[in-house]
């Protein structure tokens, strides 16, 4: 019996942090984004993000997010959760929670709708190297789908 894939959804400040090796992110971040990209080339992971991966990740770089872009969907470990009329509103449902909250919270609209998205796509997690959003999950302001800073699952032995 095939063993289910484990499937995880990345926000874009997960694929900042590889491609730019953001010296703002933990090394263990680092080094778990680098290894579960790894794990997903190989074929033993699934790396989730939402079609507006495109603009945050590369900005106005049309020539080189297209290039990348061909790259990642090429792969079949890679998934695009189209955005939709449903994570929309689910993303407006959180920022209402966050609004609400006492004390009230700023959650952005880019953060709620990767939420979603990764809610929608049933992702096991999403990952996000922005520990705000992390609080924000962890005080039930956004969906039940667990919400947490990269980590790796084996310690890496350098060879």
């Amino acid at each position: 019996m095939p063993i289910r894939k484990r499937r995880l959804y990345w926000d874009s400040s997960c694929f900042i942090a590889v491609f730019n090796r953001e010296p703002t992110t933990p090394p263990l971040q680092l080094d778990a984004l680098e290894a579960t990209f790894e794990e997903m080339l190989g074929g033993r992971i699934r790396i989730i993000t939402s079609d507006m991966y495109r603009v945050e990740v590369f900005g106005t770089e049309h020539a080189q997010a297209e290039k990348v872009a061909h790259q990642f969907e090429a792969c079949p470990n890679f998934e695009i959760v189209p955005l939709r009329t449903l994570a929309s509103e689910l993303a407006g449902e959180m920022r209402k929670r966050c609004q609400s909250a006492t004390p009230p919270r700023k959650l952005k609209s880019p953060d709620a709708l990767h939420v979603a998205s990764g809610t929608i796509a049933r992702a096991d997690e999403i990952w996000t190297t922005d520990a705000k959003l992390v609080n924000y999950y962890e005080d039930g302001l956004l969906t039940g789908t667990k919400v947490c800073l990269p980590y790796l699952t084996q310690i890496r032995i350098p060879f």
